[in-house]
């Protein structure tokens, strides 16, 4: 995705040129990618898009109105994109591209201007330009995953719980066929609700799941003291409430003496994967013990990774490497 994004503002950078535009000055990745949180689609969901957000910026100074602008970038993206679903389109919020295998990018587009001695933003939405700090959530977001994470480095306990519940979140809006906070909302909720539990991801999620149960639709969602929900959030939060109760309700009853087969069971009603089947011990994975501090859980995060081909995972592990050092060394380290 990240190969897509890049190539995508390359087309950007040569349709303006082409077209006599202004040039961009600055690019920001957004999003889940920003954060390290994307996660696969749902099991058996082959419609399921990938996407990923990139901002596009512009100097203040060589921008007309919003609407005009995100039209220079929906031209310039559409003289040399290929195997499009849908023709490039101007959105309230963003330029989105949908290709017809599977993935969508979407370009948010702002413009800046120097202030004293830092830059302020403004995002094109709709037809006006709204004060905005694209940086802003992608700081509160590490700062939150370093700072109630109970793990010193590594990937980082909150990251991984925030993942799991945007797939939960996923597996359930494809199950119901209704939608479910997603995204920014989603990831929002994750932070709020988090119940750290050390070495132990399976608690961690399931408290997590707990208070997520318990939360109320009409209270706003926040992300960096910004409200980031609407008014149609709040079916998609009673939706993802009423979901986590019932996955609470399926993992307590997992005990001291249940056997791998109850734990494999109640797990796969939260995930809805075919992970948690008990026949499943392709590419060298075992079936999971269980242990006697509750939640008998298989390995979630781990199980991932011990699927991978050797290729790949040397693969992720550079990419980790490279990413930690162009973000300050160990100081913010990624998700393996």
């Amino acid at each position: 995705m990240t190969r897509r994004r890049d190539l995508n503002c390359d087309r950007i950078v040569a349709g303006l040129a082409e077209m006599g535009k202004p040039a961009l000055v600055e690019t920001i990745n957004q999003g889940g990618n920003a954060m390290k949180t994307m996660t696969h689609p749902p099991e058996g969901n082959e419609d399921s898009q990938y996407d990923i957000d990139m901002g596009v910026v512009f100097n203040a100074d060589d921008t007309l109105t919003p609407r005009t602008t995100k039209g220079w970038v929906r031209d310039a993206i559409a003289r040399n994109a290929t195997n499009l679903k849908y023709a490039p389109e101007a959105k309230p919020k963003c330029v989105r591209v949908e290709y017809a295998d599977g993935y969508q990018c979407d370009f948010p587009v702002f413009r800046r201007k120097l202030n004293g001695d830092r830059y302020s933003y403004e995002i094109a939405i709709s037809d006006e330009w709204v004060a905005s700090d694209p940086l802003a959530i992608n700081a509160w977001f590490h700062e939150r995953v370093r700072t109630l994470s109970p793990e010193t480095e590594g990937s980082y306990q909150l990251r991984r719980v925030t993942r799991l519940v945007k797939y939960f979140a996923k597996v359930h809006a494809f199950r119901t066929g209704l939608k479910f906070p997603a995204g920014l909302v989603a990831t929002a909720l994750a932070v709020e609700c988090y119940v750290p539990a050390d070495g132990r991801d399976d608690e961690s999620i399931y408290q997590t799941l707990v208070a997520l149960s318990r939360r109320s639709e009409q209270l706003p969602v926040s992300a960096n003291g910004v409200v980031v929900s609407g008014d149609r959030d709040v079916d998609r939060v009673r939706r993802l409430a009423d979901a986590a109760k019932d996955a609470v309700a399926a993992l307590a009853a997992i005990g001291d003496n249940s056997t791998p087969a109850e734990a494999r069971k109640a797990w796969k009603k939260v995930f809805r994967h075919s992970f948690f089947d008990e026949a499943n011990t392709s590419n060298g994975m075992r079936a999971p013990e269980v242990k006697a501090a509750g939640l008998a859980a298989p390995a979630l995060i781990s199980s991932a990774v011990a699927a991978m081909a050797q290729s790949e995972r040397a693969e992720r592990l550079q990419s980790a490497v490279d990413a930690r050092q162009g973000a300050g060394g160990a100081s913010q380290p990624w998700a393996r």
